[in-house]
């Protein structure tokens, strides 16, 4: 799934497994970097596990952007207290896709739910307000802020606010905790999704404060089952992000083995094409290419 996403061994796979998927809760756990995010969650998966869930992790790590490596430092900083609990966790690279995802987290995410898994925790890269693709893959959606950083700032904006489900105000054994969740509080007190309203909660590490009350309110939204219009608008979520990645990935690989494409991407580099008449062109070439091997889909 990793390797090659789009293979035909890889969608015949998601295709077979696709009627068994549906039933895994999907946790995203996303914030800004530094707030402590793979921290808490080798603290609450074994909350989750005390429950009877059988838990798996994903962890999305920043690629490079020339290599498209990646350390994959989350594996580091979560996998002894995940390995104790015999939890599975995987770290995955974004291998140059934005948004705070990998192409691959959405067929890795199917195969783990149609595998068994109660709950799939899903961690983002931590780039803060660009990371927006969790919304279209979690259930539901924890946004990680800590006091002092500004974070609690950040929620004002659009973005992180109007996608997250619970906010967790981390490290509130520090100083400025309780000012920083009463901030968030402040900003929510008009905000609902539904019937929901949404929940901040300070937690810590340390002392273990608020991490029951976290699941807790996991758990509490798990239980808010999708409507028949809501299903549908996550369906078409998750659509919506299989094109992009697909276009995406078929772009890159054309940056590589298209010589049409190279040139192009030559010509903008040395300055005899501007940018904007040359992604016009790359769009162009993959559409033709797209419509010659149309008819060889299934």
């Amino acid at each position: 799934m990793e390797n090659d996403l789009y293979s035909d061994r890889a969608l015949d796979l998601l295709k077979g497994i696709y009627p068994s998927t549906g039933h895994a809760h999907v946790v995203g756990i996303t914030g800004p970097p530094g707030v402590g995010k793979s921290t808490l969650i080798g603290s609450i998966v074994p909350l989750l596990m005390e429950e009877g869930k059988k838990v798996a992790v994903i962890a999305i790590d920043a690629s490079s952007p020339f290599s498209k490596g990646s350390i994959l430092g989350n594996r580091i900083r979560m996998q002894e207290s995940l390995t104790k609990h015999s939890v599975y966790m995987r770290s995955l690279s974004t291998r140059g896709l934005n948004g705070g995802l990998s192409f691959s987290a959405l067929g890795t995410v199917k195969i783990l739910d149609a595998a068994g898994y109660d709950t799939i925790i899903l961690e983002t890269v931590g780039a803060g307000q660009s990371d927006l693709d969790i919304m279209r893959l979690a259930g539901t959606v924890t946004v990680i802020l800590a006091p002092g950083l500004g974070d609690e700032i950040q929620a004002i904006k659009a973005g992180l606010m109007e996608i997250a489900h619970i906010f967790a105000v981390n490290k509130s054994d520090r100083d400025g905790a309780f000012q920083a969740i009463k901030d968030v509080q402040d900003i929510l007190m008009t905000s609902m999704q539904g019937d929901w309203k949404i929940p901040v909660v300070g937690t810590s590490t340390v002392t273990g404060e608020g991490l029951r009350e976290l699941v807790a309110q996991m758990e509490r939204h798990a239980s808010f089952v999708p409507s028949v219009k809501d299903r549908g608008s996550v369906l078409k979520n998750e659509l919506s992000l299989i094109v992009e990645s697909e276009l995406m990935k078929m772009f890159y690989r054309s940056m590589e083995n298209d010589r049409g494409v190279t040139d192009i991407v030559g010509e903008v580099s040395d300055g005899s094409m501007d940018p904007f008449t040359g992604s016009r062109r790359i769009i162009s070439a993959i559409s033709e290419k797209i419509n010659s091997s149309a008819t060889t889909l299934p």
